[in-house]
């Protein structure tokens, strides 16, 4: 595994889109990206939920230490399967412009598609680095 030129979790994602057509890989394209944003709208949900808690002082460290530890593992369960979704999303898309770019022509969206991988990675990497520091906050704020 490579950590520098790809992160450790794309490297030798297979390409089981071979053979399919331009039009069929972006029909794809847009099935991933529609799994990304979707798999971020419950989480949004949970940590405005429990901003909005926090925030009012409805949940404090002085709270009761069952609640605050249900809070921690439904907050830590719900990261957990939104980090998940979105990695297995992207990892797809990746597969996808893998595909894209072993065809011989290609469109001016394909062409878009293709040089967004980078950003794909970049977005991945953010993403799961803004959900641990969501969490170590959530943490210090309740057992601090």
């Amino acid at each position: 595994m490579i950590f520098l030129g790809k992160f450790a979790f794309f490297s030798n994602y297979p390409l089981y889109y071979q053979g399919m057509d331009e039009n069929n890989l972006i029909n794809s394209w847009n099935q991933q990206r529609a799994i990304r944003v979707k798999s971020q709208l419950a989480p949004t949900v949970l940590l405005s939920a429990v901003l909005a808690l926090c925030a009012t002082g409805a949940i404090t460290s002085d709270s009761d230490q069952y609640l605050k530890l249900f809070l921690v593992g439904l907050v830590a369960s719900g990261g957990v399967f939104s980090v998940t979704a979105m990695v297995a999303a992207v990892r797809d898309s990746l597969s996808v412009i893998d595909s894209l770019k072993a065809l011989k022509s290609v469109s001016a969206l394909s062409s878009s598609i293709i040089k967004s991988g980078f950003q794909l990675k970049a977005l991945a990497a953010l993403f799961m680095a803004m959900s641990t520091f969501n969490f170590v906050a959530l943490l210090l704020y309740l057992y601090s």
